[in-house]
């Protein structure tokens, strides 16, 4: 009876231990493959190649959507401590007002009620004092991500406010264009930080402009699920490091890191010897034809086996044979297996030109010789 209890007073303990055990493995594994999601999660930027600062911008505010743009301090030459400053923009198209930083700024200024074909000299400004979200592109980001990005990341963890002076312009022309302009106070003669222009009134007329990349950008399509997830990696990394000391936890970061760096080299390792052992059988290994031939045979001899019908690999014989009958791809093979050598090529190819030119001239000398034999004969 006594050693009854003594094993289960030792069974809870271990059976506990290991519990706890299990739970801080796969928390581990489950803050480690979300890290790698996040570092890796493919960035698509919002602007095609050819935006001139209009199509993006225009089109976002139209439908009614906030325009979040992130501008470089460096190129737009503020004093600000970090690298770039974002602000947020709101078309109402109903009242003709924008938004940004609190502020509700109006497109049209009420000097110009006179009229809109009235020849108007001299342009309006004000200005006002909004907050913007500024951070950097270091700290926990990786090298690769966008500028937009990696600013408003730095800034979910920091965040880290400043109050930014915007001049407004108002300017008008004798054509019925009114334009706002919104320019940084230290530079109000720079291109402006955002432009709306609007004739005579109309709201299907609006076009709002921006500066083009990389003064300015706006975070890609993918932010706000690395938003997501570094809201559970950055205080599980902080608790970690408060619960374990800095020591204890600058050690866990530090395997963390070097786990990370290792996952890193061994999936491009993988790649590059997966690159390189295809070539080397593809140079050294047998032949394009043979390979095709055993992978034919294998699927034959699998399509024989009843619980291998939904495999379907008829189809797949049929679309390796298509794919032999394919002359670009298999002049890729040619190109592999005998090497890119295009004077000899053309060489090969004019030689086979004129073993044809030849045999045509053999074969019309030799109905010739038998014309003019004919002609003998008779």
């Amino acid at each position: 009876m006594a050693s009854e209890r003594g094993s289960s007073a030792m069974y809870g303990p271990w059976r506990l231990f290991r519990v706890v055990f299990k739970i801080i493995l796969f928390g581990t594994l489950a803050w480690f493959l979300l890290a790698l999601l996040w570092a890796f999660l493919p960035s698509f930027v919002p602007e095609h190649d050819g935006d001139n600062g209009t199509d993006y911008a225009t089109s976002v505010l139209r439908s009614r959507k906030t325009l979040t743009r992130i501008y470089d301090s460096k190129i737009l030459h503020t004093q600000y401590d970090r690298e770039g400053f974002a602000l947020e923009y709101k078309l109402d198209a109903d009242r003709l007002t924008v938004s940004v930083g609190g502020h509700t700024i109006p497109i049209l200024n009420d000097m110009w009620a006179d009229g809109w074909d009235g020849d108007i000299t001299g342009d309006l400004a004000e200005h006002i004092n909004v907050s913007a979200r500024i951070g950097d592109t270091d700290g926990a980001n990786l090298p690769w991500f966008p500028f937009a990005d990696a600013v408003l990341l730095f800034w979910w963890i920091d965040k880290e406010r400043v109050s930014v002076e915007l001049s407004l312009q108002w300017r008008a022309w004798p054509t019925g264009i009114r334009r706002l302009e919104i320019h940084t106070a230290a530079q109000p003669w720079d291109d402006p930080l955002l432009a709306v222009e609007i004739w005579r009134g109309v709201p299907s007329t609006i076009k709002a402009t921006v500066p083009e990349m990389p003064l300015s950008s706006s975070p890609t399509s993918t932010y706000p699920l690395r938003v997501a997830i570094i809201h559970v990696i950055a205080p599980t990394a902080i608790f970690v490091n408060y619960v374990l000391g800095t020591a204890l936890g600058g050690v866990v970061e530090s395997v963390v890191t070097a786990l990370f760096v290792v996952f890193i080299a061994g999936f491009y390792g993988i790649i590059a010897l997966a690159v390189i052992f295809s070539f080397w059988r593809c140079l050294r290994g047998p032949s394009f034809e043979d390979t095709v031939e055993r992978i034919q045979n294998r699927l034959e001899t699998l399509g024989h086996n009843e619980r291998l019908q939904l495999l379907k690999t008829d189809v797949l014989r049929e679309n390796l044979e298509a794919l032999c009958r394919n002359e670009r791809f298999m002049t890729v093979v040619n190109v592999c297996r005998n090497g890119w050598h295009p004077e000899r090529d053309r060489a090969i190819a004019a030689e086979e030109a004129a073993d044809i030119e030849r045999a045509v001239t053999v074969k019309e000398k030799g109905s010739k010789a038998e014309e003019v034999g004919s002609t003998v004969k008779q």
